[in-house]
């Protein structure tokens, strides 16, 4: 295997949150590949089971006719990580993968970039009948896949912060395993500005309960190049409360960063009123605000005037809650003004006494943080676990984090046996005696690319001793 496809194949190796964990696993992956994509962008499965397990990934066209399908075996408590190129060698059109399997509670990743100047991935995306995506922009990308085996009629709403449509709803027809790809301008006459639209609303007009599945990719999203890439969310998400373990403002060494906060009110029928609470990295109130959140509407606040803060560098974590009981969802963005990297984060909604991150990117040119938030009252004693690729252990370490308070770090600083390592891959488990939030983000040590790497409960995973 050659050097660059070596890369690749380490920076693929992801997992993402399980679709489904109920008697099998399905992972949708919404976004449309390109042909001239599917060398550079990668599909990774991970199986916690006791047990080797197949997997099926099966290539959809524009029409939900299967292009390729490729079984694949995932070793017991191992992971498989692959280039499209490598599941479909002989592809001739873009189409969206689906990957199913037998096991249950699989967890997937996609990833993708030219990985020099942008490159981003998500989790495996949740289908539903109902999505809203809380991140549009007017050079937004937008991705709907058909996960379900009858066609499906969509109603697409472009809603501003006040909730109301922008234009009128867009709708359109999804063949049954099919999808729909766009910009938005290709959707909707918006202009060019910042401030109109917030988030989409996305409504099908399901024939039973076939779902579908979105992501976005936000393009050239607070600095430029960059791909910032986001799931749509179940608009039945109940959440009042929602956690971000991390937010960072201002310079810090070569690097000014910047952070912004949006949220969504996802009831269409109330407005919301929230707080927003910012807390320094050492447990400090550094200041709360409030305002109402419209029915159906949104907000989208830089850090620095959400917060008033100063111009020195900032760094903390981040909580929302509804006063009215009412379900919100977001992100955080975070930006480097200076290299031009970016990162979008999802919230966090239940902390957990174990989190799996399925990814080390940490040689030449890449670095892996972790960040991690204790929001109990009580001190959590953690231990945070480095494993190579086989399950072997690469190094340990245990850390004590006072209550209210979060931390942010390397990985190599928390294991420093990282610096000694010859080749990448592997991941991080962490493991803490109260429940705890955490984040991991990869980087190029440029900071030209940013991606976050969603946590996954770790409950099934034991590390060696």
């Amino acid at each position: 295997m050659g050097t660059a496809k070596g890369m690749m194949l380490a920076v693929v190796a992801f997992i993402g949150l399980p679709v489904s964990s109920i008697a099998q696993s399905t992972l949708n992956f919404p976004r449309v590949v390109q042909l001239e994509e599917m060398t550079t962008t990668g599909f990774a499965v991970v199986n916690p089971t006791s047990t080797n397990t197949t997997v099926t990934f099966t290539l959809y066209d524009e029409d939900g006719q299967a292009k390729g399908t490729s079984p694949q075996l995932v070793p017991a408590r191992g992971q498989l990580a692959k280039l499209a190129t490598e599941l479909f060698p002989g592809a001739t059109e873009a189409g969206w993968v689906q990957a199913t399997s037998a096991a249950a509670g699989l967890h997937g990743f996609w990833f993708g970039g030219d990985f020099a100047t942008f490159a981003d991935g998500a989790e495996a995306a949740t289908p539903a009948t109902e999505l809203v995506l809380p991140l549009i922009t007017p050079f937004s990308e937008i991705h709907i896949a058909n996960t379900g085996a009858t066609d499906v009629t969509i109603l697409l709403n472009l809603l501003g912060t006040d909730g109301a449509d922008l234009v009128t709803p867009f709708p359109l027809r999804i063949p049954a395993r099919g999808f729909f790809k766009s910009t938005m301008a290709g959707i909707f006459p918006v202009q060019d500005d910042f401030s109109l639209p917030s988030h989409m609303r996305i409504t099908c007009k399901c024939e039973g309960s076939a779902p579908v599945a979105a992501t976005v990719v936000a393009r050239n999203f607070l600095a430029s190049p960059s791909s910032a890439v986001s799931n749509g969310v179940p608009a039945s998400t109940s959440a009042t409360t929602i956690y971000f373990p991390h937010l960072v403002q201002g310079p810090q060494g070569a690097s000014n960063w910047i952070s912004l906060v949006g949220l969504t009110n996802l009831s269409a029928t109330s407005d919301n009123d929230v707080t927003l609470t910012f807390i320094s990295e050492s447990g400090a109130l550094v200041r709360n605000n409030q305002f109402t959140l419209p029915r159906n509407g949104g907000s989208r606040y830089f850090a620095r005037d959400l917060f008033a803060l100063t111009s020195g560098f900032q760094n903390g974590w981040v909580r929302v809650t509804s006063n009215n009981g009412l379900p919100i969802t977001g992100y955080i963005a975070y930006a480097d003004t200076a290299a031009r990297g970016v990162a979008v984060v999802a919230p966090q909604i239940e902390a957990q006494p174990s989190l799996l991150f399925a990814h080390i990117a940490d040689l030449p040119p890449w670095l892996t943080g972790l960040a991690l938030l204790n929001a109990n009252t009580a001190a959590a004693n953690i231990e945070v676990f480095a494993m190579r690729p086989n399950g072997t252990l690469i190094g340990r370490t245990s850390i004590s984090l006072p209550p209210g308070t979060s931390t942010a770090r390397l990985l190599r600083d928390f294991i420093p046996q990282m610096a000694s390592r010859t080749s990448d891959g592997g991941f991080v488990f962490v493991r803490s005696d109260v429940p705890v939030y955490g984040i991991e983000l990869f980087f190029s040590r440029d900071l030209q690319v940013l991606a976050n790497v969603a946590a996954s409960p770790g409950n099934t995973f034991v590390p060696p001793q």
